[in-house]
C-alpha cells in the first residue's frame, strides 16, 4: 500500500515528528512504502479560489509551487494520514494550506483510508482538527477511518504512545473490494447493488446521494437526466460493457445491453452490475424511476466523542 503522511510541525525534531516516525516504521515493516511530507518547510500557498482547476485545466492548479512535488504522489496513495500538533484547537497553518489545495485534483484517484496524529499540551483542544479530519476526509473523500491518535503532555514520546503507533503502521492491510463503496439501485421491489470505481465522477456522485431520476428503456439503456456533476474527460472510456453504470453529459444511464454496437460512444463509467443484477434490470417496465443511494462498507463516524476536547 502506497501511504502519504502529511506532517504539519514545523519542529523537525519535535513530539509531532515522533508520532510520524513510529507510524512509518510501523508501517515499513510490514512491506507498506511511505512518503512523508514536511509540509512546513515546503513553499505551499493558501487556496487563490480561482477556480482554474474546474473551469479551464481540470484537476491542475495555476499556482505552480510545492504542491506540484505532493500532487502526483498523492494520487498514487491508497492512504493519508494527517500529523499534526494542535494550534487553537485545530491543525496547523500550513497543514491547512496543503489541505485547502487538494481542491484542484478533487478527489485523489486511489484514496481509501486515513488516520489522524495529533500532539498536543492539553487534552481538551482536539475539536477542531477532528471535526476537519471527519467532515473533509471520512465523509467528503468517503475514506475508511483507519484511527485517531492523540498525545497531550508527558505521553508526547512516551515509550508507551511510540509502540501503540508502530503496531499500529504494522497492522494496516492494503484496500480490497470489501471495502468499496456501493450504489444502491431501487426501482419498486427491485434493489441491486453496483460497487463503485475510483473515478472523479463516481466519488462525486457519492457526494450527491440520495437521488431519485426517471427514465425509458431505450432497448440497451435506461437513460434519465441528471444535472452535470464533476468529472475528467481523461477518464471516460470507449464503449461499455453491460452492465456498467454511466453518468455524464447530463444523463444516469443503466447500460444493460448492447456492448457490442458500444464502440462509437465515449461513456463516463462509475460502477458496475454483474450479470444476475443486470438481468433485473433489464426485465423492469418500459418507463421507471429508480431511487439512487449510498452503502458504504463502514461507519464513517468513529466514536470522536470518546476523546476528551471533541464536544
Amino acid at each position: 500500500m502506497n501511504i502519504v503522511i502529511f506532517n504539519g510541525s514545523p519542529r523537525p525534531h519535535g513530539n509531532t515528528a515522533a508520532m510520524v516516525n513510529a507510524y512509518r516504521e510501523g508501517a515499513e515493516s510490514t512491506g507498506h512504502h511511505v512518503t512523508v511530507f514536511d509540509v512546513c518547510r515546503m513553499h505551499v500557498a493558501g487556496c487563490l479560489a480561482c477556480e482554474y482547476c474546474h473551469t479551464k485545466e481540470q484537476r491542475t492548479c495555476i499556482q505552480k509551487d510545492d504542491m506540484q512535488k505532493i500532487y502526483p504522489v498523492l494520487d498514487e496513495a491508497d492512504m493519508l494520514v494527517l500529523a499534526s500538533p494542535v494550534y487553537y484547537h485545530g491543525l496547523s497553518g500550513q497543514l491547512k494550506c496543503v489541505i485547502d489545495r487538494i481542491y484542484a485534483p478533487g478527489y485523489p484517484r486511489h484514496l481509501r483510508k486515513s488516520a489522524l496524529l495529533l500532539s498536543s499540551g492539553s487534552k481538551d483542544v482536539y475539536g477542531g482538527a477532528i471535526y476537519t479530519y471527519r467532515h473533509s476526509f471520512l465523509e467528503w473523500l468517503h475514506l475508511e477511518d483507519m484511527g485517531v491518535f492523540v498525545a497531550a503532555g508527558d505521553e508526547n514520546k512516551s515509550p508507551q504512545l511510540l509502540d501503540r503507533l508502530r503496531a499500529a503502521g504494522a497492522a494496516l492491510v492494503d484496500p480490497d473490494d470489501h471495502n468499496v463503496a456501493r450504489l444502491v439501485i431501487r426501482a419498486g421491489d427491485v434493489e441491486v447493488r453496483a460497487p463503485l470505481n475510483q473515478t472523479q465522477a463516481a466519488r462525486d456522485l457519492m457526494n450527491r446521494l440520495p437521488l431519485t431520476v426517471s427514465g425509458v428503456d431505450s432497448g440497451v439503456d435506461y437513460c434519465c437526466g441528471l444535472k452535470e456533476g464533476t468529472f475528467d474527460e481523461a477518464e471516460k472510456q470507449q464503449g461499455w460493457s453491460n452492465g456498467d453504470v454511466s453518468v455524464s453529459d447530463g444523463w444516469f444511464a443503466l447500460l444493460h445491453s448492447g456492448q457490442e454496437q458500444s464502440q462509437d460512444y465515449r461513456v463516463m463509467v462509475v460502477a458496475h452490475l454483474n450479470e444476475a443484477a443486470n438481468a433485473q434490470v433489464k426485465a423492469l417496465p418500459q418507463q421507471v424511476t429508480f431511487e439512487l443511494s449510498l452503502e458504504e462498507p463502514y461507519v464513517s463516524a468513529r466514536d470522536f466523542e470518546s476523546l476528551e476536547g471533541w464536544s
